[in-house]
């Protein structure tokens, strides 16, 4: 037993810890509420023929973006609510599944752009630190920035396509 506990990725695993207790404190907050009071106050000030749009491009940036320095997983977490709410609102009528979309999308391919964004990038780094070959901050970000910024202007352009234009 002693064997398995030296093998354990401690470091990771407190990481995660500690992160989804800072989630939990920022909802006790209020944070995710005001999140979504922004949100809702940046879509409701564009031509309701543009709402849509606008949400999608939001929630897609937005996400990608905080996703790239704080771990996607939390986020997401924290995020799906205030997505809900936005949904829910009937002054918005915006449907929810381009929101889960566009949610989905930009935390995901945001979580590329750097060793936090990903819980797979931090297990990656510990596992590649164990067999010797410490991965840097600042080369990961030389790489992911650019694949993460691609990556997401491909699926803005895809989910227009797919939500607004075609549907």
């Amino acid at each position: 037993l002693h064997h398995v506990f030296e093998t354990v990725e401690w470091d990771t695993l407190l990481f995660f810890a500690a992160l989804f207790v800072m989630i939990e404190a920022m909802a006790t907050m209020g944070l995710i509420r005001a999140i979504g009071e922004v949100l809702s106050g940046i879509i409701k000030a564009s031509p309701e023929d543009m709402r849509l749009k606008v949400a999608i491009i939001v929630i897609l940036w937005g996400s990608a973006i905080v996703s790239g320095f704080l771990d996607n997983i939390p986020y997401t977490a924290t995020m799906v609510p205030v997505v809900k709410v936005l949904s829910q609102d009937v002054e918005l009528d915006l449907p929810l599944k381009p929101l889960v979309w566009a949610l989905s999308l930009g935390a995901c391919l945001g979580g590329n752009m750097t060793l936090v964004g990903a819980s797979a990038n931090l297990v990656t780094a510990g596992s590649a630190e164990h067999a010797g070959h410490k991965l840097n901050f600042r080369e990961f970000m030389k790489v992911g920035v650019p694949v993460s910024f691609i990556s997401v202007a491909v699926a803005s352009v895809y989910c227009i396509l797919v939500y607004d234009v075609l549907a």
